[in-house]
């Protein structure tokens, strides 16, 4: 619970002349629409005048006139209506979420597109958004700046990374006589497939 938040106040948006433009829930994303990107941020109440954005604390009227200042405007994150979504996640995390028979599979990647964790979240009656705020804050994420990228192509740079490493793996093991070590990595390269709509996934989000 947000220590500053105990009786679960909103937290209030205004323009530079002080008119309510919208309320969000404490712990709510809001989407910033730049001239070059929109990005997505978590908000945290603060008090009735203060809100922190990400990792910095507004007053309410200084972050309205900072946005106008860039031309930029801001709204409550909209809901994903969609079977699958992913997101930059700060300067070195990408975030990929699906819908499967029983709710939703994740994977979590690097700057390389490595895969550092995947799991389902058993539990369909909660919105994408809810599950994401659920994985970001398991794994410490949940302040980042966000951006949306293309499923598929974030899909196919995993797959792609991770055939180089199996690849890289056999020519190693073919460089030396330890037959059960090359059969072992071929066959880890034989199972590198493109991966499908519905992810097979080993772990589950770890509790907080």
């Amino acid at each position: 619970m947000n220590e500053y938040n105990q009786q679960g106040k909103d937290i209030r948006f205004i323009d530079s002349h002080y008119k309510d433009l919208f309320k969000l829930p404490d712990g709510g994303t809001i989407q910033i629409a730049y001239s070059d990107e929109t990005v997505v941020k978590k908000c945290t109440f603060i008090d009735e005048y203060h809100t922190q954005i990400g990792y910095n604390v507004f007053h309410i009227c200084q972050f309205a006139e900072i946005m106008e200042r860039n031309n930029a405007t801001y709204q409550p994150e909209p809901e994903i209506c969609g079977d699958e979504a992913a997101w930059k996640v700060g300067r070195d995390r990408y975030l990929a979420i699906q819908i499967c028979d029983d709710g939703y599979d994740y994977t979590l990647l690097n700057d390389d597109f490595a895969e550092i964790d995947g799991g389902q979240i058993d539990d369909p009656d909660l919105s994408m958004l809810e599950v994401r705020t659920d994985i970001l804050d398991s794994f410490d994420l949940s302040n980042r700046e966000l951006k949306a990228t293309d499923y598929e192509n974030l899909m196919e740079k995993m797959y792609q990374t991770s055939r180089q490493e199996v690849e890289k793996s056999l020519k190693s093991a073919l460089e030396k006589p330890d037959a059960a070590k090359r059969e072992s990595v071929l066959t880890q390269l034989n199972n590198v497939d493109m991966p499908e709509k519905t992810k097979p996934i080993k772990h589950s989000v770890p509790e907080r």
